[in-house]
């Protein structure tokens, strides 16, 4: 919903990934769905735990009920360097698939840009601090680490957690892995109906667009919302603001199919025509408004 909650899911990948002995090689959050590519011997109790914590966390903070997604999570084994190397083109360019960034290194809720320091001659920031003892997280009962960094908002650092040396052995050079996560893949191009995609970052992010709604609807829960009041919402932001019905879909967790077909059946719907004393009352108001103005 908000930029608190995707950092405290990425404060929670890292006190969960410590806890069950996971190594994070890189991560992307989005407004509807997540990727995450991990080592680990089986990552069924990382995963129960972490998104157990969440929904916790988005219940009291959201004040909502049930299951925080439709799916519980699906995974593949990765058996190839080459394998490898592919998947984490796909995480980390998926914000710009989704035409939500302009560039992976624009989005601050992926990890492309903790890779490769030394060659890119970034210096860690200078506000970091050690985590130290009994320090647990905000909305959790989770301790952090001592030995993780904490930022100038007590979040987790993600280099403190991020196996980056990794995903640098992966790439080897700092000018393979820039180009690799700058181009369009062939599977991108083959999406976009064989054009090559324009980089552009939206006008709203789904962020914006999911804080705008909430203070409309405050203090009624996103997730409490019917069909009919959905549309309406989307239909108003549709004219207001400058977003697209693939955003509105992902905002509220609606195939965007589904979403285009509601809105459709909304526009082929007559309207309703006032009665006599209503059309009456109507032509008495806009004629004192064109008077008084």
């Amino acid at each position: 919903m908000n930029d608190r909650d995707k950092r405290h899911a990425m404060d929670l990948l890292a006190v969960f990934s410590h806890a069950y002995c996971v190594k994070v090689l890189a991560y992307q959050f989005l407004s509807n769905h997540y990727h995450l590519i991990v080592e680990c011997e089986d990552p069924g109790a990382f995963m129960q735990g972490f998104r157990i914590s969440y929904t916790r966390y988005f219940h009291k903070v959201h004040g909502t009920s049930g299951s925080v997604g439709r799916v519980h999570f699906s995974r593949g084994y990765i058996k190839t360097l080459t394998w490898l190397e592919d998947r984490l083109i796909y995480v980390l360019r998926n914000s710009t698939k989704h035409q939500v960034e302009e560039h992976p290194y624009a989005d601050k809720y992926n990890s492309s840009r903790y890779y490769f320091y030394e060659a890119r001659k970034v210096k860690e920031p200078e506000d970091l601090q050690p985590a130290g003892k009994m320090c647990s997280l905000m909305h959790s009962k989770h301790f952090i680490p001592e030995s993780y960094l904490l930022d100038a908002d007590g979040h987790v650092y993600p280099r403190s957690f991020l196996d980056y040396k990794a995903v640098e052995q992966v790439f080897r050079t700092y000018s393979s892995f820039l180009h690799k996560i700058s181009t369009p893949t062939e599977k991108e191009i083959a999406d976009n109906k064989g054009v090559l995609p324009v980089p552009r970052k939206a006008s709203m992010s789904d962020l914006d667009i999911s804080e705008c709604i909430m203070k409309q609807i405050h203090p009624t829960p996103i997730h409490y919302l019917d069909r009919p009041q959905v549309v309406g919402l989307c239909k108003q932001f549709l004219c207001a603001y400058p977003v697209s019905v693939r955003q509105l879909a992902r905002v509220f967790g609606l195939p965007e199919s589904s979403l285009r077909c509601y809105l459709r059946d909304l526009r082929a719907q007559p309207r309703a025509q006032p009665q006599d004393g209503a059309q009456e009352k109507n032509e008495q108001c806009l004629k004192g408004r064109t008077s008084g103005g």
